[in-house]
This record gives C-alpha cells, sequence and structure tokens, in this order.
C-alpha cells in the first residue's frame, strides 16, 4: 500500500495499489458491479510481500523495523483514536463497546483474530468501522516474521517452496470448513505474501532478462486485477472453488505476481489514467485507512449494525466527499510527516496509551448522560451467549457437525439433538441450562443453516442424532426459513431411526428493532400492537407443513409473550430481543415452560 521511492521506485507498483485501493473502496461504497472488490486486498498483499523481501537486510533489522514502523504506525493510530473518540462522542453505548473491543484489538495489531471471534467479515449485524484494520493485523503479523523467513528460505533451498505451498494447501482446505478462519488468519494468508515475497527472491532478473518485449505479459496480467469486477467470489461459501481465498485469489495473486515480474510497458505507464492511479497508489495507505470509518460512523445508525449503503446519490457524493477530504489530511499531516519522526517509540507508545486509556472514559461519558433505564436498553446487544459452539471447538474439531452444550453435567440420563438457525442459536443457552437442570444432555448443530439452502441436509441432521445417541431432534427456526420439504424429509428419517422430531415454534417478530421502539416509547412514541393473532399470521406457511407432518410435534410460544398483547421488555425495561426477532438471554428466559415440556415430551405429557 505504500510508495517507497527510496527502494527501486516502480510506477507500475504504484498503479497497481491505485487499481486495489480503488477497487476495495468502491465495494464498500456498495457501488454495483463491485460485489468482489475486496480481492483488491489479495493484491496488497502480494505488493508487501514483494516489497519486504526488496527492503529487509538482515544486517539491519532494527533500521528495518523503524522503517516499517514510521510508515505505517502513525497514520493507523491516528484512525483509531480518531474513531474511538468521534463513536463516544456519535454512538450509543451499544455500540460505542462494539468499537472500544475493537480498539483493544487494533491497538496490539490483532484487530484480525478479534473480528475472527465476532463473525464473518460479510457480516453486517455488529457495528464495525475498524473492520478493514483486519487487512493492516495480518500484514504487520507478516513483517514481524520477515526475518525469520529470510533465515529459514536462505538456510533451507526448498524451504520456500515448501511453506508457500503448505499454506495455500491448508487455507484451501479449512475455506472448506471455515471459510472465515481462511479470510483473518495470516499462516492462512501467508502464500499471497510469498507469491510476491518469490518474485523479489527468486524471479528479479526476469524483467531485465527479457527486456521491455515481454512487458505485455505484465500489461495482460493488470488487465486481470483490472477485471475484478466480473468474478463471482462468495466469501461466506464453503470449498476452494466457489469460496475466499480460493481459486480466484490464486489467479489474481499470480496476475499480481506476474505483473511484479515483469513491469508494465512505457506506453501504458505515459497514459494520463496510469499517471492517476499511480498518483492515487501514493495516497492509498491513507484512503485505505479513512474510507472505513468515514463511511460507516456518516450512515451510522443506532442498533442497525455495520450500514455501508447510501440511502441516496446525494449521500453517495458527500461520502466520497468527505473520503477525499479526509484520506488528504491524513496523508499531509501524518502520514508523509511522520516518516520522519525521531522519536517514533515514545509517540507510539503514547498513542496505544491513549487508545486504552479513552475506552474507559468515552463508557464513563456515556453513563453519565445516559439515564439508568436507557442503559439496560442499550445492553441488549451484550445480553446474549457465544456464537453457535465457540470459536475453540471450530479449532479444535472442525469437522464436528454438532457440539455438547452440557459438557460436564453429571448423570444425565437422556440427549436430544437441538437444531435451528440464529434462532435457536439465541435460545441454546437457556434451553440447555433447563435440559441440564432435568438430567437432559443437548447436542447443537455448528452449521448455521441447517435444513436450509446449502445447510446441513435432513439425512445428515438424523444421522448426527442417531450417532450422538440422541431420543429427539428440537428443532427452532425464524417464521419463514423452515421449508415444507425440509420438515417432510427430516420426520421421515427420523421415524426410521426410531427418534421423535419436537418443533418449538418462532417467536414474535416486532416491526422495527426491539431496542429502537422501546427508547422511542422514552420519548413518548407509542409501541407497536401485536397480538397472538398476528403471531399466528406470521407462521401460516408453517402451520400448513406442519398438518403435512403430523408425527411432528408442535410448541407453541405465543403464550409466553402474548397475553393477548404481545410484550417486548420485562418489567423492568429490559429489552426481550437485540433486534427484530432474536431473544436476548431475558427474552430466552421466558420460554423455560416451553422448554420444560419440550424435554418432558418422552413423558406423554400433554401438548400446549
Amino acid at each position: 500500500m505504500r510508495n517507497e521511492r527510496n527502494v527501486n521506485y516502480r510506477k507500475d507498483i504504484q498503479i497497481l495499489r491505485g487499481i486495489a485501493v480503488l477497487l476495495v473502496v468502491c465495494f464498500h461504497l456498495g457501488f454495483p458491479g463491485f460485489a468482489s472488490g475486496f480481492l483488491g486486498v489479495d493484491v496488497f498483499f502480494v505488493i508487501s510481500g514483494y516489497l519486504m523481501a526488496v527492503m529487509y537486510d538482515p544486517t539491519k533489522k532494527a533500521d528495518f523495523f523503524a522503517k516499517r514502523a514510521k510508515r505505517l504506525l502513525p497514520a493507523y493510530f491516528a484512525v483509531v483514536l480518531a474513531t474511538l473518540m468521534l463513536a463516544a462522542i456519535m454512538t450509543t453505548p451499544n455500540e460505542y463497546s462494539q468499537v472500544s473491543d475493537q480498539t483493544v484489538f487494533a491497538t496490539f495489531f490483532a484487530s484480525n483474530i478479534g473480528l475472527w471471534y465476532e463473525n464473518s467479515y460479510f457480516d453486517k449485524s455488529a457495528f464495525r468501522p475498524l473492520l478493514h484494520l483486519w487487512s493492516l493485523g495480518v500484514e504487520i503479523q507478516f513483517y514481524l516474521l520477515v526475518p525469520m523467513l529470510y533465515w529459514f528460505f536462505k538456510k533451507l533451498k526448498a524451504s520456500y517452496f515448501l511453506v508457500a505451498v503448505a499454506s495455500a494447501v491448508l487455507c484451501f482446505v479449512i475455506v472448506g470448513l471455515s471459510p472465515k478462519t481462511s479470510f483473518f488468519w495470516m499462516p492462512l494468508r501467508l502464500w499471497e505474501f510469498l507469491a510476491g515475497y518469490g518474485v523479489a527472491k527468486y524471479l528479479s532478473n526476469m524483467r531485465a532478462h527479457k527486456g521491455r518485449a515481454w512487458t505485455w505479459l505484465g500489461a495482460a496480467a493488470m488487465l486481470a486485477i483490472v477485471s475484478i469486477p466480473f468474478f463471482r467470489v462468495n466469501g461466506e461459501a464453503l470449498g476452494f472453488l466457489r469460496g475466499h481465498p480460493g481459486v480466484v485469489s490464486v489467479l489474481i495473486s499470480l496476475a499480481t505476481a506476474t505483473a511484479l515480474t515483469f513491469g508494465l510497458p512505457a506506453r501504458i505507464e505515459a497514459n494520463p489514467l496510469a499517471t492517476l492511479l499511480e498518483r492515487l497508489g501514493g495516497y492509498s495507505y491513507s484512503i485505505y485507512l479513512a474510507h472505513f470509518p468515514v463511511i460507516v460512523l456518516f450512515l451510522y445508525k443506532p442498533f442497525n449494525g455495520t450500514v455501508i449503503k447510501a440511502e441516496n446519490n446525494w449521500q453517495t457524493v458527500a461520502m466520497l466527499a468527505l473520503v477525499v477530504v479526509v484520506s488528504t489530511l491524513l496523508y499531509a499531516l501524518v502520514e508523509r510527516p511522520f516518516r520522519l519522526k525521531v522519536n517514533l517509540l515514545g509517540w507510539c507508545f503514547a498513542a496505544a496509551t491513549a487508545s486504552l486509556t479513552l475506552i474507559p472514559m468515552g463508557g464513563f461519558l456515556q453513563r453519565a448522560i445516559y439515564p439508568a433505564n436507557e442503559m439496560s436498553v442499550y445492553q441488549a446487544w451484550s445480553d446474549r451467549s457465544p456464537y453457535r459452539c465457540g470459536k475453540l471447538m471450530r479449532i479444535v474439531d472442525p469437522k464436528a457437525i454438532s457440539c455438547d452444550l452440557t459438557r460436564g453435567v453429571p448423570a444425565l440420563h437422556r440427549r436430544v439433538l437441538l437444531v435451528g438457525n440464529s434462532h435457536a442459536d439465541a435460545i441454546k443457552t437457556v434451553f440447555a441450562g433447563v435440559a441440564a437442570s432435568g438430567g437432559v444432555g443437548v447436542s447443537f448443530v455448528a452449521d448455521n443453516s441447517p435444513l436450509m439452502a446449502g445447510g446441513l441436509s435432513p439425512a445428515s441432521v438424523v444421522k448426527e442424532a442417531k450417532s450422538g445417541g440422541a431420543d429427539t431432534i428440537v428443532l427452532h427456526y425464524a417464521s419463514r426459513t423452515l421449508g415444507t420439504d425440509a420438515l417432510r424429509r427430516v420426520a421421515e428419517f427420523a421415524r426410521k431411526d426410531g427418534i421423535a422430531v419436537v418443533l418449538i415454534k418462532p417467536v414474535p417478530v416486532w416491526p422495527d428493532l426491539v431496542p429502537s421502539l422501546i427508547l422511542r416509547n422514552m420519548q413518548g412514541e407509542p409501541l407497536p400492537v401485536l397480538g397472538i393473532e398476528d403471531v399466528q399470521a406470521q407462521n401460516v406457511e408453517l402451520q400448513s407443513a406442519l398438518e403435512t407432518t403430523p408425527s411432528v410435534k408442535a410448541f407453541e410460544v405465543a403464550d409466553a409473550f402474548c397475553e393477548p398483547k404481545c410484550t417486548l421488555m420485562d418489567r423492568n425495561g429490559k429489552p426481550l430481543y437485540f433486534d427484530s426477532n432474536h431473544l436476548t438471554l431475558t427474552g430466552s428466559e421466558r420460554l423455560r415452560p416451553v422448554f420444560e415440556r419440550v424435554l418432558d415430551i418422552r413423558s406423554s405429557r400433554s401438548l400446549p
């Protein structure tokens, strides 16, 4: 991402950077046709690998790291601190707590690890204005490895090839199990850096040897990179062919490495558009750092997560103008001047300390501003259990289909398998607690969309229940997400193996974010009215499916929330939902009586 005029400056590299940052910014702005623009980061990784190989001198390790720090850290910390302070002023405690967590990881150059703990890069449910720093975390972690890699590759000539291939193979295997792990983890991205590193170390004479006549290969490679918007990549798909990093990442990395090897024809470099891209490449680091917080803070809406889609063209124009202004200021006032900063270590230590100190100060400021009853509403986002089966399980046993939610509980006399989408995930903690108290073990599917398109099949669900010793499959889904055919097939497969299938019906769905509705009600706006009949209308399709599958016993939940009008908060004003349809832990507690009836189904208690 950086212009290194003192180390073999090449205009073609700056052009590559200009193209890459343009792709990433257009992707984050949600421009049509740029759905694959995030592949621009793959280009940056290959370029970084090339430059580190060129710049690193084993006799001057301290100088290498000092130059990297001067180049990266001042602008990096300026963006982190500015985002944190603006979040303390502009956002509610709900969003500020999320920015605080991101700031902690960013301070230790581990944004990629912190974000991996949360969810996919492509998930927008959380408020993440520092989401883009994941790539800087990966880059800085690679820089720390450069001296060791240099030594290792020099001592054992074949080790470069072995490390690059091992990283790539492991990346492509893991992308079939956990795409976000391949996306965020530096060891699984190392092969992209090494593609550029290999060009510098082993192909550096190709350009001179082949002469300018061979630059057409570089031009063809550049054309492939420019064609990124035409590639169709699903960043959350499983598998090397459709997922990311996958086959398209290989093509883009090879194209970047080819462009670095042969350069560009003089006619292309002299083109005015190429000169503009070169200038853009010179500003690319500041643009990359500044653009995403600008977009996310500009479009901020409480409880709406990371909003990046503008409501109209005027908003888009305003955001673009703001990105240009902020990026220019960041480059002129921070990035460029600090390259000559002498006491950089002291400055960076002060910046890191400031970021960690400002977090509690911002929290104190917000607690002083917002009354206690509002604070309980803002805490709805954190009133939930860890995601699915937890990250450790995905590392220790990535192929596991389910996890044991009652591990370590003694005297369990039977077991059930809880299956469902994010709604099952929302209730799992309270459900498992009720089950454990009654001597029932609970296994929970790790897949977030079982029995849905692209998720675990009905046969696989029943097979998992049987292999885990479950006598009952408990289903819980959002309205209109569990298809009739899937319900029928899982019931048929289960019946053959003597396994019961029960369904906990969907919870009521509100017309807007529940925390927002409660806050607006505190300001005098009436709450929407939702009754049992409305909940039944939300589940008409499901009820029709149940009538064709009589072997599935269904348990109503509307009575737990509607008497007959539905409520969205408890007596203390705590939200029962953290959005419009997912229960908080507080909301899940309302379903304890339902869970008790579900788990006692083997004793032939009457259905509600």
